[in-house]
């Protein structure tokens, strides 16, 4: 039967941590075997959580680490079962956080994961040797198709890799999906005989979620190169929809807008490490954009490190782009190299929109910037 290790950090000092750490092993699970006949019992003590260990530790103040093993009672897993089972009722408890699931070997092979990855999204842009360079198309909110285009054009000249439609670019009547991404392209188009450069265009689908797959692909059929998701507005399940559907067959990248609920907390909630590191891999995103360690709301800079080693360590699946996002100016660029070394897309959204000479200029800044950083 497949494993799931779960890691917790029990943030309390507590005498009686082994009788906690056994009720959340046994009310995440198999709680109603204690009152079953005796004849009952054992077929429901196989699917009861198992305490591994509880490590005294003081990395989020005073508490312990706690792993419970879980096994998994069906063929093919998904995500809401995977956290409800091991996140579900402790999502109440104020002390318990969920810090990271190990995986068994042939639980983990069930995911795919990202279609296109690293090597995958430096193809589509042509580039080997030195992080992207992304900016967001900010200035697209409230304003005309027009004004969207003269915007794309200048991202495009400023010699910028990625273009991404902003998070908060939902559907409006000024710039419809069915107009953005033909005209998106065609600046795109009109720049590249003049630079011989084609930037990847990321397109945000948004909508109802059971509309979400028929979005994508009316999306894709108007040309879309990329798709951008706001994941945990969704959830995880609906990435992992995205990802594995053949007829979807573009570089997805996944905000982490709302994901704040779930991480910034020390005491409660679930890692960054854990929620926008490894299952946004695993789930597929082919690039994933989380709260950079240099701004007033970013993760800090070890949580950032881990989420970093969850999306580019050594596995049987793709590696995904991180895009630590927010915080990131001209002035912490070299940081950001120092940090994440040569893979990692670096996401100048108010910095290139805000330059002297505009977003053509504050593109070449850019990318000038990488290259001696």
């Amino acid at each position: 039967m497949a494993q799931i290790n779960a890691v917790y950090y029990v943030s309390e000092s507590n005498d009686f941590i082994e009788e906690k750490a056994e009720k959340m092993a046994s009310g995440l699970t198999a709680k109603p075997w204690q009152e079953m006949p005796e004849s009952e019992k054992q077929e429901s003590l196989a699917y009861k959580g198992r305490v591994l260990s509880i490590t005294e530790d003081d990395t989020y103040g005073n508490g312990y680490f706690v792993t419970i093993s879980f096994p998994v009672a069906y063929e093919v897993p998904d995500f809401p079962s995977i956290l409800t089972t091991t996140y579900g009722r402790l999502s109440y408890e104020p002390n318990v956080k969920l810090i990271d699931l190990q995986f068994s070997n042939d639980l983990i092979s069930l995911f795919p994961g990202p279609k296109y990855g690293i090597a995958g999204i430096r193809e589509l842009v042509e580039v080997k040797n030195r992080p992207l360079a992304m900016s967001v198309a900010k200035g697209a909110i409230g304003r005309s198709i027009d004004s969207f285009h003269e915007q794309m054009l200048a991202h495009c000249y400023g010699g910028i890799d990625i273009i991404q439609d902003d998070e908060r670019l939902f559907e409006h009547d000024w710039t419809p999906l069915e107009q953005r991404v033909p005209v998106g392209l065609a600046a795109i188009a009109e720049a590249a005989e003049k630079t011989g450069r084609t930037p990847l265009y990321v397109v945000n689908v948004t909508g109802k979620t059971f509309e979400l797959k028929e979005r994508a692909k009316e999306a894709i059929g108007l040309g879309a190169p990329a798709l951008l998701l706001n994941v945990f507005a969704y959830g995880i399940d609906v990435l992992q929809g995205l990802s594995e559907d053949p007829e979807i067959d573009v570089p997805i990248f996944a905000h982490s807008s709302l994901a704040g609920m779930m991480t910034r907390s020390k005491q409660h909630g679930i890692s960054s490490r854990l929620l926008l590191g490894k299952l946004m891999r695993m789930a597929g995103a082919d690039a994933v954009l989380f709260p950079s360690p240099y701004g007033r709301i970013g993760i800090n800079a070890e949580e950032a490190r881990h989420v970093k080693e969850q999306l580019l360590q050594p596995a049987e699946m793709n590696s995904t782009f991180p895009i630590p996002s927010a915080g990131i100016d001209f002035n912490t660029i070299a940081n950001v190299k120092k940090d994440f070394g040569q893979d990692v897309i670096i996401n100048l959204g108010g910095s290139v929109h805000r330059y002297s000479g505009g977003v053509e200029a504050g593109g070449k800044a850019l990318i000038e910037t990488i290259s001696k950083a």
